[in-house]
């Protein structure tokens, strides 16, 4: 009997995980993007932004009263103390919704293969919650310019890519490693060789992801 397969798929930040995850998308993965819930709880708990106003000030609020995630940025890439508060907060209520959305979409049946977009997987010691970690990477320069790109600085870029673990670090923890520095075919070729890859472990392997999962989140 074929199982379900819950991917990893982390990278630093403008290495290229959105476009891979795209990518799976179309392969046929159901993806969880970490980034969006994170969005969600800001918008729809009022406690969470009670929390932030509170460890960080008014200062982080736009006209109408919201979170600006730019401003909440700004500040927490600038201080370590900071950073930690800010994971401190939205972490727990995050990782709480993906376990949600991850036996959500298994219950359904629709997918073998759940993708969970997550920045943090490694940092926050997740691995427990997939059956593979899939890394995206792209070198500082890549990464530098795609940021500039997106509006901000070369200094503000460096900060944020300096901020996170460097991805020769997260390299050993990863089951498949995807470069996405060159052409857009190179990096569709690389993540259909991991695809094929991932989709011949299900075929091989037993239908015990439920006790497999709930052991390794005793042990947490």
């Amino acid at each position: 009997m074929k199982e379900n397969l819950v991917v990893g798929l982390t990278g630093g930040i403008a290495c290229g995980k959105t476009t891979v995850a795209e990518i799976f998308k179309k392969f046929g993965a159901e993806v969880i993007d970490t980034d969006s819930l994170g969005h969600q709880l800001l918008k729809s708990d009022p406690s969470i932004r009670e929390k932030l106003v509170s460890a960080f000030g008014n200062g982080i609020l736009d006209g109408r009263g919201e979170i600006d995630r730019s401003k909440l940025g700004r500040l927490v890439f600038d201080n370590p103390d900071c950073l930690r508060i800010l994971n401190e907060i939205i972490h727990p209520p995050i990782i709480e919704l993906t376990n949600a959305e991850i036996k959500r979409k298994l219950s359904s049946g629709k997918n073998e293969v759940v993708v969970i977009d997550a920045a943090l997987l490694i940092e926050l010691n997740l691995m427990y919650m997939v059956d593979s970690v899939v890394l995206v990477c792209a070198d500082e320069d890549t990464q530098v310019r795609r940021l500039i790109q997106r509006g901000l600085s070369q200094e503000d870029a460096q900060k944020r890519i300096r901020s996170q673990m460097p991805s020769h670090e997260k390299a050993r923890f990863a089951d498949f490693i995807i470069y996405t520095d060159g052409s857009m075919s190179d990096t569709i070729k690389q993540a259909e060789q991991v695809w094929k890859a991932l989709t011949c472990r299900i075929d091989r392997a037993g239908n015990d992801f439920w006790e497999r999962r709930e052991g390794a989140e005793k042990k947490t």
